[in-house]
């Protein structure tokens, strides 16, 4: 999609019209807060790995900070991106626009917090290329995995322009809850 120049500069070879910067090749840990720390609610909404399904929340289950399972650590934030850390080619990764401050999920994700357009990101990870380079970086064959910093270090192409980002993360967003539609 993208011609690569020895600058690490990028011109796309489909365009808004209008939208002529460069982009640029970017580690994900430049452009997204990993893991961000944060203190858990008395009781929350727990999301487990089985809970994500394509792009889809499809379940959660309530818990107490006492109870509740180690793993439950991710307090989501809107526009949080939850990326499955294990088996990533499932694609079961998960972008948090609900306005409920009470979600926690677990540490089976790594929790993005975008600094760039947020569906812009989401799209970025959602790409086969993108996977593919994930796989890459993973252990194990059974339960290939990565872990937050590996997964942190992989450079992604990304428009300087705010508006860009969000043109292409809008459209892409678009042609994403289509094809969940039709797959439904």
């Amino acid at each position: 999609m993208t011609d690569l120049k020895k600058d690490k500069k990028m011109i796309p070879n489909i365009r808004f019209k209008g939208f002529t910067d460069d982009w640029e090749q970017r580690k994900l840990k430049t452009i997204a807060v990993f893991n961000p720390k944060s203190n858990l609610p008395d009781q929350f909404e727990y999301v487990d790995l089985e809970s994500v399904r394509g792009v889809n929340l499809t379940a959660h289950r309530t818990e107490s900070l006492g109870k509740a399972p180690s793993r439950a650590q991710r307090l989501a934030q809107k526009n949080d991106i939850f990326y499955q850390t294990v088996r990533p080619y499932q694609k079961n990764n998960y972008l948090y626009e609900l306005d409920d401050t009470d979600y926690v999920f677990s540490t089976g994700y790594a929790q993005l917090r975008p600094q760039v357009n947020s569906y812009f990101l989401f799209s970025i990870l959602q790409r086969e290329t993108f996977v593919q380079d994930v796989l890459n970086q993973c252990t194990g064959t059974g339960y290939p995995a990565i872990s937050s910093k590996d997964l942190s270090e992989i450079e992604v192409d990304v428009p300087n322009d705010d508006q860009e980002q969000l043109e292409v993360g809008l459209i892409l967003r678009r042609l994403d809850k289509t094809l969940t539609l039709h797959q439904q």
